[in-house]
């Protein structure tokens, strides 16, 4: 596949996570409208992202199996075709029943790209460049989460909110007509040594793809990941720590999650080109990188939650978010070059249901319990010590791999060879 090809393909795939993103968070934008119409309690509306987000982890498995049986293609195009006809039909909902079931729809769907995108990225570049590609493929989740609501507001106080729907599903219909003519990469072609052939491609079956388990490197990369994502999402609360600590406005305090957000996007583009220009070649380099950067997000966070006014709890929330997201791009690199090529797509599978389920569901559960019965301002601190916990894993990662108790994925480290 020529350069040009490589690069049309890495924007295609980053549109596809734009709009996935997209139509993911737009029902935020959504629910005060949808509210008012039909008279949903709070909890029949978080239904819909629980059952979103469960959707999305009964999803991953099949469609990892899928790609792996069938090929990526094929499997990755009826996913966008189906999310995004979901998200369209959403907004024929009459009632709570359809709502849950098109919401549902649209995160099996949307589990298809979170499943085959990192592999297929993977493919298209070589192990050097790998890390910076994927701080460009994090980068989608800003940017999807912002046009989700700016758009659904917009449209939902000009138009109505099933308009949003109507308008989101289209997207990812034409961005599937694109995908229709693009050409997959061959599995492994990057990870062969120069001048070398790449690994012959294979299909394999639910038995085969266990064989992730086997390599310890991708075990404790994923433990991490269970506790970084779970710190991550408790990102929820933020806002209302803001207001109930430091008596910030509501709108006030999510301004400054949004600006916080926005404003630290280039930090991860910024860490991912130098990772991969300096730590690639080292085997303790990705995860050092993901420990140093895990635990001065714990250090600041911590601040943030302990400080006595509101300039400091600002400043310390800011860098935190900078430093866990100047490694963003790590932890998908890592997923991928701990296992051998024809697995990547199984271990992204596993990899998104521990860490959905655990953190999606379990963290910011856990915190809402623990403010209950302890305060907010106490129970927040689950947040800060989610990412210690996994700086320490994959410092316990970093060091095991300079001491060559394990290595990565053989392709991989060929390739660095």
């Amino acid at each position: 596949m020529p350069a040009y090809a490589h690069h049309l393909s890495l924007l295609l795939m980053l549109a596809l996570g734009v709009v996935s993103m997209m139509d993911a968070m737009i029902v935020g934008a959504l629910i005060t409208p949808i509210k008012a119409e039909f008279g949903f309690s709070d909890e029949q509306l978080g239904r819909m992202s629980s059952l979103f987000t469960l959707a999305g982890i009964a999803g991953a498995p099949v469609f990892g199996l899928l790609a792996g049986r069938w090929g990526r293609k094929p499997v990755l195009l009826a996913g966008v075709l189906l999310w995004s006809v979901a998200s369209l039909l959403t907004g024929t909902a009459g009632g709570l029943a359809a709502l849950l079931l098109w919401r549902a729809l649209t995160g099996f769907g949307e589990a298809a790209y979170n499943s085959i995108a990192p592999g297929w990225l993977a493919d298209l570049y070589r192990p050097r460049w790998r890390n910076f590609v994927f701080s460009l493929y994090m980068v989608k989740n800003k940017i999807g989460t912002a046009l989700a609501l700016a758009l659904g507001g917009w449209l939902a106080a000009e138009y109505g909110w099933r308009t949003a729907f109507f308008v989101a599903g289209v997207p990812g219909i034409v961005l599937a007509l694109l995908l229709g003519r693009v050409r997959e990469p061959a599995i492994g072609a990057t990870d062969a040594p120069a001048g070398g052939a790449a690994p012959a491609a294979r299909r394999i079956g639910l038995r085969e793809s266990l064989a992730v388990l086997r390599y310890r490197g991708y075990l404790l990369h994923v433990l991490a990941l269970v506790f970084f994502y779970t710190a991550m999402s408790l990102q929820i609360w933020i806002p209302a720590f803001l207001h109930r600590a430091h008596a910030l406005s509501n709108q006030q305090a999510s301004a400054f999650l949004a600006q916080v957000l926005l404003f630290t996007l280039p930090v991860g583009i910024v860490g991912g080109l130098l990772a991969s220009l300096v730590l690639q070649q080292r085997r303790w380099g990705y995860p050092a990188f993901l420990a140093a950067t895990s635990m001065l997000a714990a250090a600041a966070f911590f601040e943030a939650y302990s400080a006595a006014d509101l300039g400091r709890a600002q400043l310390f929330v800011a860098l935190g978010t900078a430093a866990f997201g100047f490694s963003a791009g790590t932890l998908t690199t890592l997923v991928v070059e701990t296992v051998p090529a024809p697995l990547r797509s199984a271990a992204t599978a596993l990899q998104i249901v521990l860490t959905s389920g655990i953190a999606g569901i379990v963290g910011p559960e856990l915190v809402g319990l623990l403010s209950d019965a302890h305060t907010l301002q106490r129970a927040i601190f689950v947040g800060p010590a989610c990412y210690l916990i996994a700086g320490v894993v994959w410092l316990a990662y970093a060091v095991a791999a300079a001491l060559g108790a394990f290595a990565p994925a053989p392709e991989a480290d060929a390739a660095r060879r």
